[in-house]
């Protein structure tokens, strides 16, 4: 009879944790939305720039109007002081010179604020734009990072699925073979405790007292574990059927 033995253990899988690759997780992210709105933000902010730049230049043309306008005045005003003081021929070299400096004065302090105007238009607006393009591309970094490591984390779950189902499947499969196993020893069991139950069941004191010394003898000189069970049930048919005979005395 053979014994039962448990089927050799399954090999356990082994568990990949599949690495970061950078350049794999981060391929084709789409960032498209914060170029969008770097290009949108530029957009504005030049029409700003120039909205601005428009609106220095009205300042500075009305500042060199009125200073045309006061330089006419003050030649006018000039031209009748003389008249009144019965002075003919015009003004002097001196006071026209002296006219002259105020209106050139005038124009270069209405041209002076003018460049200054542009230039702190031209540094806010480009800082801005720098300032908003470097947020904007901050957070398309963080938003590729954070995709890419969700995408590898992603991954690493579908391998440990994979994993986790092949050691279930083989832990079934030998679950079931060592169920089989476990069914077809005891069946054999079964059927050989069966067997010497009938093969003794009509069986004298004096052929049970013998088979059962020739049993002992067998079981004392078996070679291997299969042998030394056999031996052991037809034992134990022997000895169920010395206890009928000793039931019915």
């Amino acid at each position: 009879m053979a014994m039962y033995t448990t089927p050799k253990l399954y090999t356990e899988p082994k568990y990949v944790d599949p690495a970061y690759n950078e350049a794999k997780y981060r391929a084709g992210i789409d960032t498209s939305y914060y170029t969008k709105a770097i290009n949108d933000f530029n957009t504005q902010a030049e029409k700003q720039r120039q909205t601005q730049i428009g609106e220095a230049g009205k300042t500075r043309d009305s500042a060199l109007k009125q200073a045309y306008i006061q330089r006419a005045q003050n030649q006018r005003q000039l031209n009748d002081n003389l008249t009144r003081s019965g002075i003919r021929g015009g003004a002097t070299e001196t006071s026209n010179l002296r006219l002259a400096n105020q209106y050139g004065t005038a124009v270069s302090a209405a041209n002076s604020d003018y460049s200054n105007s542009v230039n702190s238009i031209n540094q806010a607006i480009d800082k801005n734009k720098a300032d908003y393009a470097s947020d904007m591309n901050s957070r398309a970094e963080e938003y590729r990072q954070n995709l890419s490591q969700a995408r590898w984390q992603a991954d690493r779950e579908a391998s440990l699925a994979r994993w986790n189902s092949q050691r279930e499947r083989l832990q079934a499969n030998w679950q079931a073979q060592r169920e089989d196993a476990l069914n077809q020893y005891n069946a054999q069991n079964e059927y050989w405790n069966n067997f010497y139950l009938d093969y003794y069941s009509g069986a004298s004191q004096k052929s049970l007292d013998d088979a059962l010394k020739q049993a002992q003898k067998d079981l004392r000189n078996a070679k291997t574990a299969a042998e030394r069970t056999r031996i052991q049930q037809r034992i134990r048919g022997i000895q169920n059927r010395r206890g009928v005979l000793a039931n019915q005395k």
